[in-house]
């Protein structure tokens, strides 16, 4: 992935009375907008060139390609990661649901970054330093080994992105379901009674347990994984400490 928002400087340009200065980080948070609320086939370099309110022409002063935008959008997310302030004497568990909650923000608040990241690679150093460094720098000073810290990060990096997509397609699991779509209850209603419609004989397990399975999209369900991968690194921790 090319390192889009570090080479590409702001630019001024002329557009009669809307004349104001516009730069690739601009671009790339109004990129990220469309997306999120109209989704990611919907977004076009038209679509963005008229949000922005300039022509296409001045659209590729910046970015070559839509694969450029996409790059830079990816950057623009990863690089404004915010972590949520932690004690000082913050423990492996605390650290490690401090960054969990700080990547599914991030999920929940554009949702298009998930399948931005499952397509490409970010290189830019902002952000490396944004969703790694410092990630793993706090993982690392609540008491985890570089190398645990590492897989815990890579753990909760993918469990994040994976648990977006899987809510993604399945709105009664998130905390709300769009304004113009079925409301959730109803959602979850038609889901209960799908499961409850199964022939008991076949599938005694989806019956007996419906209630449960609604529950899978739920944000409880993103919390009992990331509680399990603190289990597993608090006892990795014991073992590894001198008796």
């Amino acid at each position: 992935m090319s390192d889009a928002m570090d080479q590409i400087t702001s630019q001024p340009r002329g557009n009669g009375s809307r004349d104001r200065a516009l730069n690739a980080e601009m671009i790339a948070r109004q990129a990220l907008t469309l997306a999120d609320e109209g989704g990611l086939e919907k977004l076009t370099v038209r679509s963005l060139a008229n949000a922005l309110g300039i022509g296409t022409m001045t659209f590729y002063g910046y970015f070559r390609s839509k694969e450029e935008i996409l790059d830079a959008m990816a950057d623009e997310a990863l690089g404004s990661l915010q972590l949520p302030e932690g004690p000082p004497d913050e423990s492996p568990r605390q650290a490690i649901e401090s960054v969990a909650s700080a990547f599914r923000g991030l999920m929940r608040d554009h949702p298009s970054i998930a399948q931005i990241l499952s397509s490409r690679v970010t290189t830019s150093q902002r952000a490396r330093r944004g969703a790694m460094e410092v990630v793993i720098d706090r993982l690392m000073r609540s008491g985890i080994p570089g190398p645990l810290a590492v897989k815990s990060y890579g753990f909760l990096m993918i469990y994040a992105l994976g648990f977006a997509g899987y809510q993604a397609v399945r709105p009664w699991g998130s905390d709300g379901a769009p304004a113009d779509e079925v409301d959730e209850s109803e959602l979850r209603r038609q889901q209960r009674h799908y499961y409850a419609a199964l022939p008991r004989a076949e599938f005694p397990r989806l019956v007996e347990l419906r209630d449960e399975l609604i529950e899978l999209p739920g944000e409880e369900q993103f919390r009992f994984g990331v509680s399990c991968l603190c289990d597993i690194v608090e006892a990795t921790l014991d073992i590894s400490s001198p008796s």
